[in-house]
């Protein structure tokens, strides 16, 4: 084992069973220069193991560690030597039976040469480029409330939850129990909106809790989805009974901006943690080129009954997550029209959120959308109704309950709406009715 894999396995150790999974330190050169790595897997037959590795005052839960085979170790050691590679992190998937390593080549050879042989290598599972994906949010306009203190209650400025007939569908349903993956940067877990929503936490990019709780685009994708309800100051989530389980996966780039990035590995230990935590709901809301190893993530997710919500790029377009099938791929219905004829809009615009230190801002783009249609099948899914519903079925749900407004001529999905079919109730049907008489003249 080399230096790199000792820090890793000491980190793993330190955090103290973060996941059941080891959690390797991400070095610096591979957050920022991911073209100089490739992600190499091989066949991995795990088993178990019943080390307890304690617990932390951050809330992470223990479990076992999973253990690389002899027969894995073996075929790294020997791709290692006959590519002339350096592995910088290992980690093993247990969901799919492999073991995943980061590997830089030691001559600085162009790492594009060295995937296209390692695919034609039947030792190899997997072989491709060490991907960057990014958030997409966009920063809020002028408003008067931006960076204002928890002291007052916005309900009134949450102009989304009206046009999505939220608090109509909350008659029904409030998301309890539906445990939801927020797969993004960290987030203010102290955040007083937030106070009882958060499941689990879990890093893969770093060991530092502070610079978690200071993150911005998870706070704020957390706000939408499920910020808390009647706490007499704030905003109201869409789902404000939802448990949200906190990957991170990403860092954040600019202290006081949202942008952030993520990279394969770190989506992957999330994707794979979120799926042995058997939660309902992944969101997803980050952009990215096509991946084999998420992909392959995305598909067993969707396999053990996960509905996976992923969000398309400010002009429409798909590419990870939205572009895998059956994925609900979703855009700002203030962006571009040029999205495939199964997406899914909300709002996108100007949308008031939380920020980090107890703060409130307005946010924009397709990962605040993305938020408002997590948050609504988990509204979905709360339902005696909806909990039979897969995810193809939830899909048509959200479409079948989209509508256009005769201001605007914008496209939204409707939460009442989609509730009130779900439980063929009458509560949302004479707006609807007339909006869509509206549309019609």
């Amino acid at each position: 084992m080399n230096k790199y894999c000792v820090l890793a396995l000491l980190f793993a150790l330190s955090i103290s069973g973060c996941s059941s999974t080891p959690t390797p330190r991400n070095d610096a050169t591979v957050l920022e220069h991911p073209d100089q790595f490739l992600v190499i897997a091989v066949q991995n037959d795990t088993h178990s193991g019943s080390i307890h590795v304690g617990s932390t005052a951050r809330g992470y839960d223990a479990g076992n560690a999973y253990l690389q085979s002899a027969r894995a170790r073996k075929l790294l050691r020997d791709i290692a030597r006959d590519y002339q590679l350096q592995s910088v992190q290992s980690w093993p998937i247990q969901v799919l039976s492999m073991q995943c390593v980061v590997f830089k080549p030691v001559n600085n050879a162009p790492t594009n040469e060295i995937i296209e042989k390692l695919q034609h290598d039947p030792r190899v599972m997997l072989a491709q480029q060490l991907n960057s994906f990014m958030t997409n949010t966009a920063p809020a306009a002028d408003h008067s409330i931006r960076d204002v203190q928890h002291t007052d209650n916005y309900a009134a400025l949450q102009h989304s939850m009206e046009r999505m007939e939220v608090i109509g569908a909350h008659q029904w349903s409030q998301g309890q129990g539906i445990n939801i993956a927020v797969i993004d940067t960290g987030m203010d877990i102290a955040h007083p909106d937030l106070k009882g929503r958060i499941r689990t936490m879990r890093n893969f990019v770093n060991g530092d809790p502070s610079l978690f709780e200071m993150d911005r685009h998870g706070t704020e994708v957390a706000g939408v989805m499920a910020a808390n309800l009647s706490n007499h100051a704030g905003i109201t989530g869409v789902a404000p009974g939802a448990n949200l389980v906190a990957l991170k996966a990403c860092w954040q780039l600019y202290a006081d901006r949202d942008e952030a990035r993520c990279n394969s590995f770190t989506l992957a230990q999330a994707l794979a943690s979120a799926i042995e935590l058997h939660v309902n709901i992944i969101n997803l809301s980050v952009v990215g080129p096509d991946d084999i190893l998420l992909s392959a993530l995305v598909k067993r997710a969707q396999k053990s009954g996960i509905i996976v919500v992923g969000a398309m790029d400010s002009d429409g377009h798909a590419g990870f997550p939205a572009i895998i099938p059956d994925v609900i791929a979703v855009s700002a219905m203030e962006q571009p029209s040029e999205k495939h004829v199964n997406t899914i809009t909300a709002p996108g615009r100007d949308v008031l959120t939380l920020l980090p230190g107890g703060r409130y801002d307005f946010s924009s783009g397709s990962s605040i959308a993305t938020a408002e249609v997590s948050g609504t099948v988990a509204l979905i899914l709360a339902t005696p109704h909806g909990s039979k519903l897969n995810g193809e079925q939830v899909h048509q749900l959200l479409m079948q309950s989209t509508e256009t407004s005769a201001t605007d001529k914008l496209s939204s999905v409707n939460a009442c709406l989609a509730l009130s079919q779900l439980m063929n109730q009458q509560g949302c049907e004479r707006k609807n009715m007339e909006t869509s008489r509206a549309v019609s003249r």
